[in-house]
């Protein structure tokens, strides 16, 4: 039995950066996973904007997909889908736009004094040549740097009931 001799080409080799980070916070699984939902980020992220493509619950879901606008990339749309949901425990998002894509695993654990240390990875892979030259250019340091804001913003909403007021 003969296959087919057709193989998928490849057009461009996409350049890829994956960066790790931790945040910790004094609350336990169960109050931090809920806000890793777009819905809920705009109780607590300043400017956060995003439009809601589908959430059946109206929350974040499994398949869940929404849009934002990356404006550091030539105000590219973006598409995010929620490819796992396994409650406060982890979630994965895949996000795309036609320069790059990110994949973010996010994962909670709860800690012995009832707070939770939250592991991120973030896996970004170039799709064109533009893509392949941002995709260089980014830095853990970058990374770290907004997982660290975010934790502020999360920790002291958390703390308070209100955002930070920037």
């Amino acid at each position: 039995m003969a296959g087919l001799s057709r193989k998928p080409k490849q057009t461009i080799k996409g350049e890829r950066r994956v960066f790790k980070g931790k945040q910790n916070y004094s609350f336990p699984p169960e109050d931090v996973f809920p806000m890793l939902c777009p819905v809920r980020e705009y109780e607590y992220i300043p400017r956060w904007e995003c439009d809601i493509v589908y959430l059946d619950s109206g929350l974040a879901e499994q398949g869940g997909v929404f849009t934002t606008h990356s404006h550091g990339e030539g105000d590219q749309k973006d598409v995010w889908v929620i490819s796992r949901y396994d409650t406060n425990r982890a979630i994965e998002f895949v996000r795309v736009n036609g320069m790059r894509s990110m994949v973010y695993r996010i994962e909670l654990q709860g800690t012995e004094t009832g707070g939770t240390v939250v592991s991120w990875e973030q896996v970004i892979t170039g799709l064109t040549e533009e893509g392949n030259q941002h995709v260089q250019k980014l830095q853990q340091s970058d990374f770290t740097a907004m997982l660290s804001h975010m934790q502020e913003l999360l920790q002291h909403y958390l703390t308070s009931g209100e955002a930070v007021n920037l």
